[in-house]
């Protein structure tokens, strides 16, 4: 009798987020939602992940102690005078996927927010949270820029090769124009 070999191939299942995990998200969101319609948006830093504050840290050259502070106050600044109106982020119309490797779980989460901006007007951004687990907790990434994406990979680089959608702004309330 001859003997066939066959090769096996071991069938590596993708990680996927169940009930638990899209439980621990939505609590997450909805403190996030919060600290964003009460105005804290410096303490937005505490809902990124240490791997990403470490990886900012070493890109920019500061000590990680010092990232959410330097951080905060350029989200501070940047945002001086600016009021949000509205934050939220859509769990019912979210999206789970996998990275290229099949290694990391994530999802994307549609956000939008209104913001009234002085002597500009109101503007509506609509644009996605990235939701992914490390060191066991979720956090909440924005991924509406270049910029943000290519921090994102430096820390993660499983994201190479995905495609985020792109975010939009537009105005949607001017404020009246008087005569001089």
């Amino acid at each position: 009798m001859i003997g066939w070999s066959v090769p096996v191939m071991a069938i590596v299942a993708a990680p996927v987020i169940g009930e638990v995990d899209r439980a621990a998200i939505a609590s997450r969101v909805v403190e996030f939602n919060a600290m964003m319609n009460d105005g804290r948006i410096a303490d937005s830093l505490d809902f990124l992940p240490p791997r990403l504050i470490r990886s900012i840290a070493h890109r920019f050259g500061v000590p990680e102690s010092e990232v959410k502070l330097l951080v905060g106050k350029q989200i501070a600044d940047a945002l001086a005078g600016v009021r949000f109106l509205s934050f939220t982020m859509n769990m019912q119309a979210a999206t789970v996927n996998t990275t290229p490797d099949r290694q990391r779980a994530y999802m994307l989460i549609p956000t939008e927010s209104q913001i009234a901006i002085p002597d500009v007007g109101t503007l509506r951004n609509q644009t996605s949270t990235l939701t992914l687990q490390d060191e066991g907790q979720w956090y909440l990434i924005r991924i509406d820029s270049a910029q943000q994406v290519a921090l994102l990979r430096a820390a993660y680089p499983e994201f190479t090769g995905v495609d985020f959608p792109s975010g939009s702004s537009t105005m949607i309330e001017r404020p009246e124009l008087t005569p001089p």
